[in-house]
Parts: C-alpha cells; sequence; structure tokens
C-alpha cells in the first residue's frame, strides 16, 4: 500500500517542473499549493486546528534551531 506523500510527492515535483518550463515561480506555485491545503483542510478540520498545525511549522522554519521537546 502506498503512502500518502509516495501518492502527492511525484505530483508535486512534476507541477513544479511543468511551472519551471513555463516560467512560473516557485514561490507562485507554493502560494497555490498552500491556498489548496487551506481549503482541503476546510473541508475536516476546524479553523482553531488548522491554526495550531500553521502555528506549529512556523515556529520550526529554523533549520539550525534544535527542536525542543517536553517531557511528560
Amino acid at each position: 500500500m502506498a503512502t500518502a506523500r509516495e501518492v502527492i510527492t511525484p505530483h508535486i515535483e512534476a507541477a513544479l517542473a511543468e511551472a519551471a518550463e513555463k516560467k512560473i515561480s516557485t514561490d507562485a506555485m507554493a502560494r497555490i499549493m498552500f491556498e489548496k491545503v487551506l481549503r482541503i483542510w476546510r473541508e475536516t478540520r476546524e479553523p482553531e486546528d488548522i491554526m495550531a498545525e500553521l502555528r506549529e511549522a512556523a515556529d520550526h522554519l529554523d533549520p539550525d534551531e534544535d527542536f525542543m521537546f517536553m517531557r511528560p
């Protein structure tokens, strides 16, 4: 059985390759993908849950920053 990552990754890579051929910026592509992600999430998740997901991602944007784990 394929994972979600295995299903979506080739499609994203193909879309980015097509965009590059057509001189469309990766930033524009990412903004549209983000818009689509939000639309999908809104179908099954509450706004507060989406905001928490986005905050968590934003808190870990710096690849040089250590990830902080909380002990139980």
